[in-house]
C-alpha cells in the first residue's frame, strides 16, 4: 500500500511521476520469495539429513494449516481480482506472493498427513516442491518488473488494440506504427498516423481525436502522443519555404508566408508537392517558431532555406525533431527547389547503398 500511495506522487526532481516505484516493490517482493524459496529449502535439506521425526499432534496442525489455507487463498484471489482492474503490478506481486503462502501451507496439510498415516520424509520433501514453486514464481516477478524498468514493449494485445481504435478515427489515412511502454500501473503510448487531409489544422484535429479515442479505450493510459507523418513510403520529404505568391523561394526562413512539402521518390521517381499555407499573426519573434513548429508537425525530413536561420529558437526546434538544414542560397523558385529534392533523395539513396 505504501508503493501504491508513493507511485501516485510527483515532484520537482521527477515530473513525470514515481510510478515505476511500484516496479520496484515487485522486485523487492519477487528477492523476498527468493529468499523464503531458499529458506525452506535449506531447511527440508536438514531435516532429511538429520533423520526422520514424528510429528506430535498431527490433526491440530492440519487443521491449523487448512484454515491459514483457506484465509490466505481468499486474500490472494482478492488481491489478484483488484491488481488486475487496476493493472497495479505491485499488487499483482503481492498476489502471487500470498498464492505462495497458501499453496506452502496447503503443502504443510498435505506433508502432515503423509506423515501421520507413516509415509517417511514427505514432509521435507513437500518442503522442496513448495520451495521449488517459490523460487520459479519469484523469478518469474522479478523478471516482470526489470521488463518494466528497462521499458520493455507494452503487451501485443494493447498495442493492437490502440491500433485498431486510431484505425477507426475519422480522418486516419493509415497508422504507420504503435509503440508504448508501462510505468508501474499505467502505460504510455506513442502512434504514428498519416492523415487524410494535408491541412495543418484538420489534421492536427484528427489527431486529438485518435488521442483521446485511446486513452478512453485502453485501460490506464496517462499519456498518449500522436504524430504526423506523410503517406510517403521510402520517400525524403523536404520543407521548401516559399513567399506569398506560393511560387518563390522566400529569401529568409521568417519571411515565410506558407511552405510547399516536396517528396521524390528515388525508387519509383514519383514526387508530390503540398503547398501548406502557415499563420500570418505573430511578431517578427513567434512567427518564425510557429513556423519552425509547423515543419516539424507536418513530418517532413529536412527543410531547404536560401539563407542560414537568424534566430537560435527556430533551428533548436527544427534539431529537436531531427530536421535537417539545407542551406541553397542559388534556389529562387519551387521549381528549382523540387529538382534540389530529386537530387538530394538521389544521392542520399546512392550513399546508403552498398
Amino acid at each position: 500500500m505504501i508503493g501504491l500511495r508513493l507511485a501516485q506522487r510527483r515532484s520537482g526532481d521527477f515530473p513525470y511521476g514515481l510510478y515505476k516505484i511500484e516496479n520496484l516493490v515487485t522486485v523487492a517482493i519477487g528477492g523476498l520469495i527468493l529468499y523464503s524459496a531458499y529458506a525452506l529449502a535449506r531447511e527440508a535439506i536438514n531435516d532429511l539429513l538429520s533423520g526422520h521425526e514424528q510429528i506430535n499432534n498431527p490433526g491440530v496442525a492440519m487443521a491449523t494449516m487448512a484454515v491459514v489455507a483457506t484465509v490466505t487463498g481468499a486474500l490472494a484471489w482478492n488481491k489478484a481480482r483488484v491488481g488486475r482492474r487496476e493493472n497495479s503490478p505491485s499488487l499483482l506481486a503481492d498476489a502471487r506472493h500470498s498464492w505462495t503462502d497458501a499453496m506452502a501451507s496447503a503443502g504443510i496439510v498435505v506433508g502432515v498427513g503423509l506423515d501421520a498415516v507413516g509415509v517417511p520424509f514427505v514432509d521435507s520433501l513437500m518442503a522442496l516442491a513448495i520451495a521449488a514453486i517459490l523460487a520459479w514464481s519469484g523469478v518469474q516477478l522479478l523478471m516482470q518488473a526489470v521488463k518494466v524498468l528497462l521499458d520493455a514493449s507494452l503487451e501485443p494485445e494493447v498495442i493492437e488494440s490502440a491500433r485498431t481504435t486510431a484505425e477507426a478515427q475519422a480522418g486516419v489515412r493509415r497508422v504507420v506504427r504503435v509503440e508504448g511502454r508501462n510505468s508501474g500501473s499505467y502505460r504510455f503510448l506513442q502512434v504514428a498516423i498519416v492523415p487524410q487531409s494535408d491541412d495543418l489544422a484538420a489534421a492536427e484535429t484528427c489527431a486529438r481525436q485518435v488521442k483521446a479515442a485511446i486513452a478512453a479505450s485502453v485501460q490506464n493510459v496517462e499519456a498518449v502522443t500522436v504524430e504526423l507523418v506523410t503517406d510517403q513510403d521510402g520517400a525524403s520529404v523536404v520543407a521548401v519555404l516559399l513567399d506569398g505568391d506560393g511560387e518563390t523561394m522566400a529569401a529568409r526562413f521568417e519571411s515565410a508566408a506558407s511552405f510547399a512539402a516536396v517528396s521524390f521518390d528515388p525508387a519509383s521517381g514519383h514526387s508530390e508537392t503540398v503547398v501548406i499555407p502557415t499563420a500570418s499573426d505573430g511578431d517578427a519573434t513567434s512567427r518564425p517558431i510557429g513556423l519552425a513548429v509547423a515543419v516539424a508537425k507536418f513530418g517532413a525530413d529536412a527543410v531547404l532555406v536560401r539563407a542560414e536561420l537568424p534566430d537560435a529558437a527556430p533551428r533548436w526546434i527544427l534539431d529537436a525533431n531531427s530536421l535537417r538544414v539545407v542551406v541553397r542560397p542559388d534556389l529562387r523558385t519551387l521549381a528549382d527547389a523540387q529538382g534540389a529534392v530529386a537530387s538530394l533523395a538521389q544521392a542520399a539513396t546512392q550513399a546508403h547503398t552498398p
